[in-house]
C-alpha cells in the first residue's frame, strides 16, 4: 500500500469506529432536553436518591438506638444516687442558707 492510501485507510476506519458513539452521544443529548428525557432523568436521581434514603434511615435508626441505651443508662444511674442515703445531719442544727438578708445592689 502507498503511504497516501494507508493514511486515507486509517481515517477511514477511525471515523468508521466513532460514527456510532458521536451519533448516540447526540441523540443522548436531544432526548435528555425532552420533557420525556427529564422525566427519565428525574426518576433515575430518584432511584439514587432513594439508596441514600434507606442508608440515612438506618443511620437514624441506629442514633435512635444509642440514645434509648443512653436515657437507660442515666435512668439507672439517677435511681441508684436518689435510694443511696445522704449524709445524716442527726444532732446538728440545720444550716440556714442565708445569714443575712440579701440587700439589691444598684446596678
Amino acid at each position: 500500500m502507498p503511504p497516501n492510501d494507508q493514511i486515507t485507510w486509517y481515517i477511514t476506519h477511525f471515523i468508521n469506529m466513532l460514527f456510532p458513539y458521536a451519533v448516540a452521544a447526540v441523540g443522548i443529548t436531544l432526548i435528555s432536553i425532552t420533557p420525556l428525557g427529564r422525566a427519565a432523568i428525574s426518576w433515575l436521581k430518584g432511584h439514587i436518591n432513594r439508596g441514600r434514603a434507606a442508608e440515612l434511615a438506618a443511620e437514624i435508626e441506629r442514633l435512635r438506638l444509642e440514645v434509648a441505651e443512653t436515657q437507660e443508662r442515666l435512668d439507672f444511674a439517677e435511681r441508684r444516687m436518689l435510694s443511696v442515703p445522704g449524709p445524716t445531719t442527726e444532732g446538728k442544727a440545720p444550716v440556714p442558707r442565708h445569714s443575712e438578708p440579701r440587700v439589691p445592689t444598684p446596678v
